[in-house]
Order: structure tokens, then C-alpha cells, then sequence
């Protein structure tokens, strides 16, 4: 298959890629991932469903949780008589799909739940779906079916009506086995399923749209139907631009955390995403900061805290400030007081700042204790309360509270040449295991060691933690508890081996601040290893959540936010 991603006058393209798919998301939470065959439960089309709209009897209430669930709705479309894919082409705001005997085009309206499918000439489509939350394993919904005004009008038993226009379309409604080989691959089950083969249509342009009622649902596919709406940098930058802007979610203030499984606001997630949120909208961006000042240590989707995020928060203040306010900033001085006298009471031991099981960002394994980011976050915290400050007497305390943490941290965690991950107050003893957190403690709080100490820790993490392709493993490649390949739902490899696309470009930033010709040859390699998996693999035009050690792979979530805006990040200051 042949691979174009194109904008304008534009182009990049490759030949004879392979086990690649597409994403694309809009403005309501909304998205759609497709292969050439389904392989996946995740796959399709899926809506985080409105407060507006019914489920299973109950009236929904807005929150960033499971009272607005996203429901898959669309399981797969499958043109009859279409051949095979030749190219994929990623239009940026659409992806069009060339087979053997036609082309096809996906869009999807940004502000409504309404999904676009045209064919370059009439041929008849069957159109699965699969009704029912996004992790649910229920059975697939059944529907009554009407023609009305020049639609097919589904209506579902959970109250979700689903126009479609189209120019005819016929009533199936039959159930199909599924099998899902890349859950399988990704131990996730169940990896087999029953979809229900619903419509069988006819025509060029087919439109989907999902509403609270039947008028709703047949204006919203009316509107869309009678519309065209295909409307420089480089196109890697692009690419993850538009992924990034995609994972947005204006109606609910936050941005996803990755499609399609991590559909939920993360607060660490945000936070650590929030400067390149800011440079591509200022307002959507200061909306989630302030979101964030107020809930940012709430429990979480599993019910952990993300104990890292008010440091992650505070780090983008600066990014923040220019698009405020003077009462803004007063709040945020206030937050940010209330934020530390919180972390000050409730998780504090001897002076450090420690954590409890599964909260700081590698939540698969315990590593509670004193961590070496906790720590750098807490000083950056008192630094940027300092300079908030109008107070000389708060000024001179904030900064006495970050010199003596940091004699502290530098006294315990640095051994003069190596940084360790971790230490427990209670045992006063080091965690030695070699783990890139070094890297995210000097992009936080650059002024725990001098330049040339750094230097000297990052050479020796470097040694420890490098994979030839490029990338950064999640733990010494020596260590007996490294896993070379991802193990998929299982998590064994998860912060044990796997390679973290986000992490890998914030590594690119550091080493590129530090020493950028010491440095060049892994900080090259890094880029490459991005771009390629951005590009060429996985959900093209996207940047996904995780490699295994022993080679590039696109693997974990397909679209990530934290990978796409760290990329960003990394392309602005590296080759600006």
C-alpha cells in the first residue's frame, strides 16, 4: 500500500506500507479509527453522547466521566465489489482510501455527531455497527428501522436515533461474527464478537448523523449532505498538529488523553500536553489550565490521583500568563498557595515529597516513596510562587522553602555522577534502578545540578537506557525485569521495557538544552524515530502512545496527546 500525506501543495509519500489504519476525531469528543479490515473492538466509528441524549432510560448529567459515555456506533463499512487498498491518503481534515475499482473518502463534522462516507462512483455499502459503551462487552444494540422524508431513521433500544441520507438503502439486519486479531495481539479480550450487519446502501455520499431525536438527527444529515467541506510547515509538524487539535474537547473542557481506549481527562495528561495547547489555541488552552487549578489532584478514571499533575501544571504557568488577566493571575497565586500547603500536609515525609502506589505518571508499578520528578516539581513550585509573589516577605519564604529542598534533593538523590529514581524516607534508603525520570526532574527544575553534572547523569542514563533504533527505555536494559516486546493490556512491559513516544521527545528537548553537539546523535535519531512512527506507521498522521524496546513499532493508544504536543515542543525549539 502506498502511503500520501498531502496538504495543499504539499506531499510526502511511501510505497509498500503495511498493517496501517486511520484516525480522525472532532470537536465533540467524537472519532473514527479504520483498517482495511476490523481488528479491533475499538474500531469504527464512536460518540461521547451529550447530557441531551438518552441511555438505556436515564437522563445524562455533564461530567468528564461515565455519565457522558462514548458509544461505538459504527463497527465497519465495507464497499461491495471495491477490490483491495492501493494508497491511503491523509488529508489532514479527512482521509480519502484508494482500492482497486473506487476511492473512498471519511470526514467528520467538527461541531455535530455526524460522520461523512463518499465513493468516487455509485456502489452499494454494508454498514456494521455495534451499539453499546466503548469497553462494554454487551451485546450489540438492535434498532427499528423507518423511512422518513428521504431517510433511514434507526432508532436504538438505548433512545439513539441515527439518520442516514443517502440515495437508497435497504434493511439487513442480521448478526455477523467478528474476530479481532489485534486485541488478540494486544491481550486484550474478548477478541471475538458478534456485530449486527445492519444496512446495505447505494450511492456516492453517505451521511451519518447521531441525535436525541429523529428531527435532530435527519437535520443534522440534511445540513451536512447538501455541503462541500474539503477545504505551510512540515508535514510531520502538521500531522501531529491537527492529531493534537483533534484530541480537543471544547464542550467538556479538557482534551482526551489518546483514542481509542484513553477517551477520558487526565489531568497529567492535560498538564503535561498544555504547552502546545496553548500555542495552537490560547483560549481553549487557559479554559483547561483553570479547570485544571481546581480539580487537578481529584482521583482519576481508575481512581488513582495523578500526584504529578499540579507540578506538571504550575510548570506551564508561564505559558499560560501571557493570555491572562490580572484577577486570572490572582487566582492562580492563590491556587497555587492552596496547592502547596495540600502537598505540604497530605504528602510530605521528612521533608520530601512522596507518593503513594500507581500515582506518578509510570502507574503500572508501585514506586511509591520519594521520587526524583516529585521532587524537582516541588521546587519548581516554590520558584514559581516566588516570582508570583507581590509580597517581599512571601517572595524571600518561597525562595528559602526551594533552596533548602533543594540542598536536600541534591544531598540525597546525586551521588556525583548518577541521579537516582527514588528514595524512602521511612528505610532511608535509594531506589538505584536506572530509569529515564532524570530526564522529566531537569526539564522541570533545571537548577538542581550544574551543567556539567548533568551532562554527566545523562551520559550514564544513556548508557543504561538507549535502544539502538531510537528511543529511551523505561528501565535498565540489564535489568532482569526488562521486557524487550510489548505485552499489549497485560502491562508487564508497560514501564518495564516499553519506549514512550512523549518521553523520547521530551529527552530530545533536554539533551538539545544541555549539550546539542554532545548530544546530536541521539537527539537526530529520537526525531527520526518520531517522525517515522508519525508518518509511516501505526495511525498515520498521528503520533501513538508507546514502542517496544526491541525495535520502532506503533504501539498502545494510536493517537496520544502527549506524544503529539511533546513532538511539537521538540520540532519548535530544535529546529527553529
Amino acid at each position: 500500500m502506498k502511503i500520501i500525506h498531502s496538504l495543499g501543495p504539499k506531499s510526502k509519500e511511501r510505497k509498500n506500507v503495511n498493517n496501517v489504519s486511520f484516525s480522525l476525531s472532532n470537536k465533540k469528543g467524537d472519532y473514527i479509527w479504520m483498517s482495511e479490515i476490523s481488528k479491533s473492538r475499538y474500531e469504527g466509528w464512536f460518540c461521547r453522547l451529550s447530557k441531551k441524549i438518552h441511555l438505556e432510560g436515564k437522563r445524562c448529567f455533564a461530567s468528564c466521566g461515565e455519565s457522558n459515555p462514548v458509544y461505538r456506533i459504527i463497527e465497519s463499512i465495507e464497499v461491495q465489489e471495491g477490490g483491495e487498498v492501493l494508497e491511503l491518503v491523509n488529508g489532514f481534515d479527512h482521509f480519502e482510501r484508494k482500492r482497486e475499482k473506487v476511492e473512498e473518502l471519511f470526514y467528520l463534522s467538527e461541531l455535530s455527531h455526524v460522520f461523512v462516507y463518499e465513493l468516487s462512483k455509485k456502489k452499494k455499502v454494508d454498514v456494521y455497527f455495534d451499539v453499546r459503551k466503548s469497553y462494554s462487552s454487551a451485546e450489540t444494540k438492535d434498532y427499528k428501522l423507518k423511512r422518513e422524508d428521504g431517510f433511514l431513521v434507526l432508532e436504538f433500544d438505548s433512545k439513539i436515533f441515527l439518520a442516514i441520507k443517502c440515495e437508497r438503502g435497504e434493511d439487513v439486519n442480521e448478526i455477523f461474527p467478528r474476530y479481532y486479531e489485534y486485541d488478540e495481539g494486544r491481550n486484550s479480550p474478548p477478541f471475538h464478537r458478534n456485530v449486527r450487519k445492519g444496512v446495505c446502501l447505494e450511492g456516492k455520499r453517505f451521511v451519518f448523523a447521531l441525535g436525541e431525536s429523529k428531527k435532530e438527527a435527519k437535520k443534522e444529515a440534511g445540513r451536512i449532505f447538501s455541503q462541500n467541506f474539503l477545504k505551510e510547515e512540515e508535514l510531520d509538524t502538521l500531522c501531529v498538529k491537527n492529531s493534537l487539535a483533534n484530541l480537543l474537547v471544547p464542550d467538556y473542557v479538557g482534551a482526551y488523553a489518546g483514542i481509542p481506549w484513553f477517551f477520558h481527562f487526565w489531568p497529567r495528561d492535560e498538564a503535561i500536553s498544555l504547552k502546545s495547547i496553548i500555542s495552537l489555541n490560547p483560549q481553549e488552552g487557559k479554559k483547561i489550565f483553570f479547570r485544571l487549578l481546581r480539580d487537578c489532584l481529584k482521583e482519576g478514571p481508575g481512581g488513582a490521583i495523578n500526584i504529578d499533575a499540579p507540578g506538571w501544571l504550575f510548570k506551564r504557568t508561564a505559558d499560560v500568563l501571557p493570555f491572562c488577566s490580572e484577577r486570572e493571575k490572582d487566582i492562580i497565586r492563590r491556587e497555587l498557595k492552596a496547592k502547596i500547603e495540600e502537598l505540604l500536609w497530605s504528602f510530605t515525609r521528612n521533608g520530601f515529597l512522596v507518593n503513594g502506589p500507581y500515582e506518578t505518571w509510570m502507574d503500572s508499578l508501585k514506586r511509591s516513596g520519594a521520587r526524583i520528578e516529585m521532587q524537582a516539581m516541588k521546587m519548581n513550585m516554590y520558584k514559581t510562587a516566588s516570582f508570583l509573589s507581590r509580597n517581599k516577605g512571601e517572595k524571600m519564604f518561597y525562595k528559602k522553602m526551594e533552596m533548602e529542598m533543594k540542598e536536600k534533593t541534591y544531598r540525597t538523590f546525586f551521588d556525583g555522577n548518577k541521579l537516582y529514581d527514588g528514595y524512602f524516607p521511612e528505610t532511608k534508603s535509594l531506589d538505584k534502578t536506572t530509569r529515564p525520570n532524570l530526564f522529566i526532574a531537569a526539564y522541570i527544575y533545571p537548577d538542581l545540578l550544574s551543567k556539567k553534572e548533568w551532562i554527566n547523569c545523562f551520559t550514564h542514563a544513556l548508557d543504561d537506557l538507549w535502544l539502538s533504533w531510537g528511543g529511551v527505555s523505561t528501565i535498565d536494559v540489564k535489568n532482569n525485569d526488562f521486557c524487550e516486546n510489548h505485552t499489549g493490556e497485560s502491562a508487564e512491559s508497560y514501564h518495564k521495557g516499553d519506549s514512550w513516544f512523549y518521553l523520547n521527545n521530551l529527552i530530545a528537548i533536554i539533551l538539545y538544552r544541555f549539550d546539542r553537539k554532545r548530544f546530536s546523535t541521539y537527539i537526530k535519531k529520537i526525531m527520526s524515530a518520531s517522525e517515522e512512527e508519525i508518518m509511516w506507521k501505526g495511525a498515520i498522521g498521528s503520533h501513538g502512545e508507546i514502542s517496544s524496546a526491541t525495535k520502532l513499532e506503533s504501539r498502545g493508544c494510536i493517537n496520544q496527546a502527549w506524544s503529539n504536543a511533546m513532538y511539537l515542543e521538540a520540532k519548535k525549539e530544535i529546529e527553529s
